[in-house]
This record gives C-alpha cells, sequence and structure tokens, in this order.
C-alpha cells in the first residue's frame, strides 16, 4: 500500500536528519556516538511500528489499547528527537502541540474499530507522513530544492498533458494522460479547449499541482534576476508560463484562486519589500471574503457549485453531532448526508469543515492552529520570514476553503501544503 511506504520513507529521512543533529551539535566522539544511535534506534522501532500496522492484526490483541498509545508517543518523541526541538521558535512549539493534539484524537479514534479494518491502521501512516512534513523534510531539504523541485515536475506534467491536444488521450507506463469532457470556463476569457486532467483521475488535482509549481517558479524567477541570472530567469520565466497554462486548462478555480492570492502578495513584496507584506495579507484576506460574499448573494456571477448548501449542512452536522471530538474517523461524508437535499455532492468540499466535522471543535481548533497559527507567526516575523514559503502557504490556506483534502493525509495536496508550513515555520534555518 503506498501510504505505509511513504510513512517508511519519512521515517528513513527523519534517521538521516536525526544522525546530521548528532554529528553537528556534539563535539565528543563517544556523545555523537551516543546520538546517531538513539537517532538509529528510534528509526528501527518506528519502522517496525509501521511494518506491523501493515498488518491486518495490527492491535496486539487484548494489549491493543496501551499498544496503540505507545506507539502513538514513540511517534511523538521520534518527532521530537530527529528534528532537535533545541531550535524551536515559540511558533514551532505551538504547531508542534496542536499536531499531536489532531494526531492523538485521530489515533485515539482507531480502538473504536475492528484491528482488521484500515480505519484502525491509516491515522499511524497519516501521522508521521504529516510529521515529517512539518518538522523533518524542511529541515533536510534546502527550500530552494523544495521549489526547484516542484517547478520542474508541475512542468513535466503539464507538458504531458498538452500532448493530448496533439495525439489524443494515450498512456505512459500506469499513467492515463487524458482530458475532460468540458472546457476552462474562467470569467472574461472564451476558450474552445478541453479541460486537461494529465495524469491525474480529475482536473482538481492537476491544477493543484499546477498551482504549487507556477508560484515556485515565479519565485525562482524573481530570485534570478534579483541574482542576475539571465540563463535562469529565462528558464524560470518559461517555467512560469507552462506552470499557468496549466492552471487554466485545469479549470481548478480553487487552485486559480490560491494561487493569484499567492502570486500576489509574492509580487507585491518583490516591488515595495518586506514593509508591504502584512498590508498585502491583509487586503487579501479581505478581498477573499469579499470574493466569497459576492458568489453567495449573486453580485458576482461565479457560480459556488454547490459550496455554500454543502457547507451548511457540514454546520449543521457539526451543530448536531458530538461538538468536543467530531463524529470519528469515517469519511464526514457520511456525517452531512442526511443534511443534504437532493442528489448534491456529500464531501464537505472545505477542509476545515471536514477537520470540523470529523474531530469536533478541539480538532478543529488545533488544525487552525497549524494552518492560521503559522501564518500569523510569518505576519509578526514580517521583517524576517520567508516571504515566498508565507505567500504560497496563505494560498494553501485559501486553496482548502474549497476542497476537502485534509494536512492529515498523504495525498499529494496534503503533502506539498504541510511542507510548505514546515518551511515556512523553519524559516532562515533551511537556508
Amino acid at each position: 500500500m503506498p501510504a505505509w511506504y511513504l510513512g517508511a520513507s519519512c521515517v528513513f529521512l527523519g534517521g538521516i536528519l536525526g544522525c546530521r543533529y548528532a554529528v553537528e551539535s556534539y563535539q565528543d566522539p563517544e556523545t555523537i556516538q551516543s546520538g546517531i544511535l538513539t537517532a538509529l534506534g528510534f528509526t528501527l522501532v518506528i519502522l517496525a511500528v509501521i511494518y506491523q500496522a501493515t498488518s491486518t492484526g495490527f492491535g496486539f490483541g487484548r494489549y491493543r489499547t496501551p499498544a496503540v498509545i505507545g506507539a502513538f508517543l514513540l511517534i511523538v518523541a521520534f518527532m521530537l528527537i530527529v528534528s532537535d526541538p533545541r531550535q524551536f521558535s515559540i511558533a514551532e512549539w505551538a504547531v508542534f502541540g496542536c499536531f499531536v493534539v489532531l494526531a492523538g484524537i485521530y489515533v485515539m479514534r482507531t480502538l473504536a474499530f475492528h484491528p482488521t479494518s484500515a480505519q484502525a491502521r491509516w491515522p499511524l501512516w497519516s501521522m508521521i507522513v504529516m510529521g515529517s512534513s512539518l518538522f523533518v523534510i524542511p529541515n533536510l531539504v534546502p527550500e530552494r530544492i523544495f521549489l526547484w523541485f516542484l517547478s520542474r515536475l508541475a512542468a513535466v506534467v503539464v507538458l504531458l498533458g498538452l500532448v493530448t491536444y496533439v495525439v489524443g488521450d494515450y498512456t505512459v507506463w500506469i499513467f492515463e494522460i487524458q482530458q475532460w469532457p468540458d472546457s476552462p470556463s474562467v470569467p472574461g476569457i472564451d476558450t474552445d479547449a478541453s479541460t486537461l486532467r494529465s495524469i491525474f483521475p480529475n482536473p482538481n488535482s492537476f491544477g493543484l499541482l499546477s498551482f504549487a509549481g507556477f508560484i515556485a517558479a515565479f519565485v525562482e524567477f524573481h530570485r534570478s534576476v534579483v541574482a542576475r541570472r539571465p540563463l535562469g530567469a529565462l528558464t524560470t520565466l518559461v517555467l512560469t508560463g507552462i506552470c499557468g497554462l496549466g492552471l487554466f486548462l485545469s479549470n481548478a478555480r480553487a487552485a486559480m484562486l490560491g494561487a493569484a492570492v499567492a502570486a500576489a502578495i509574492y509580487a507585491v513584496y518583490a516591488v515595495g519589500g518586506r514593509i508591504t507584506v502584512p498590508i498585502t495579507v491583509i487586503a487579501g484576506s479581505l478581498g477573499v471574503c469579499g470574493l466569497l460574499v459576492g458568489m453567495y448573494t449573486n453580485v458576482i456571477d461565479i457560480s459556488a457549485t454547490n459550496r455554500f448548501e454543502l457547507w451548511r449542512g457540514s454546520l449543521a452536522a457539526f451543530r448536531d453531532g458530538p461538538l468536543l471530538f467530531g463524529h470519528g474517523n469515517l469519511s464526514p461524508n457520511n456525517a452531512i448526508e442526511p443534511y443534504l437535499a437532493g442528489d448534491l455532492s456529500t464531501s464537505p468540499h472545505n477542509s476545515y469543515l471536514s477537520i470540523l466535522v470529523q474531530t469536533g471543535i478541539v480538532g478543529g481548533l488545533a488544525y487552525f492552529g497549524i494552518v492560521a497559527g503559522s501564518i500569523v507567526a510569518g505576519l509578526i516575523n514580517f521583517r524576517d520570514v520567508n516571504v515566498a514559503m508565507l505567500a504560497l502557504a496563505i494560498g494553501w490556506a485559501v486553496h482548502q476553503m474549497f476542497e476537502s483534502y485534509t494536512l492529515f493525509r498523504w495525498s499529494l495536496g496534503a503533502v506539498i501544503a504541510t511542507m510548505t508550513i514546515g518551511y515556512l515555520l523553519q524559516g532562515v534555518r533551511s537556508n
């Protein structure tokens, strides 16, 4: 199963980071050796937990409750040991606490399911992937490599999709590269081109990656211009155009809005400097709120695709359910379906409402603390913050208002958005 392979890869990276910190932090050979052995020991233990969780008998029989609690505490300890919490800022400690609370709710809820159920296992994998995306990978992989990879990956996926306009749908290895049976419907732009989904099952996933690649390439372009690297500027300008074209052809309006907000924040910063960042962020937030109000009142002629009905149903399900800890780990679709009329999709199409329905007020506040808390911390520290990561994090925060994926998962959007928050939190240390 891809989830536990991804989790195991994250643990392996955590072991590497822990060993690196041991070498960098100590001078005495014996202390270095002890640090390395500790990091490797925890790595092997967590890998054993992940491997055991792939078994349909996960839960250790009658000792299931203490075993699950022990696994949860081991993962928390692993994240602390390998990420060197001595360097944590107040904001990082706050986000780490919110992460532990959110993960704790999901993991403890696994006890309500039979050990053979996937519901009894997936929160452990999600906890490892999310924790590593927040506290391991951003401290191991430089931010410039993160942006470089995003822009190139997105550009390749867009180019693969563009080929369909010449040769039609085709297959490469395990990927079916196809178009989507409709046309982009952007206000003010009329086109006969078909919507593109490239290698993904739907255009929204394609738009999500195109959005990330577009902002990454845009940031790289600005940095190349500032550093007076003509070839780098030309390359990244082309990448920005390719990813921007993919974003348009995806017809993923949530991704377009997130990209527009992020690009505007970074562009104003590039022209006016850091002093403009708080003003631009506040103005962008008010603009998004105004857009939602305009759509709700039909003043702005952009279809919400039944989002408002879905959000009302989600709030009703939250209101009538267990307020503190929500309806549980099952899909929020099950909880909101009784509150929806007709043939509406039962997905909340809102990450925050999905979390609120599943985990209640406690989990919702923890999730909000991770997303909004990291952004607020960046704004407070606007004179030193990595503005590229701040802009991208805000773009993801906007995007989550219209999509159902959450950071506590291992989907492409969840991993990229969570890593963005990780880079934002650890700031200049990634450089």
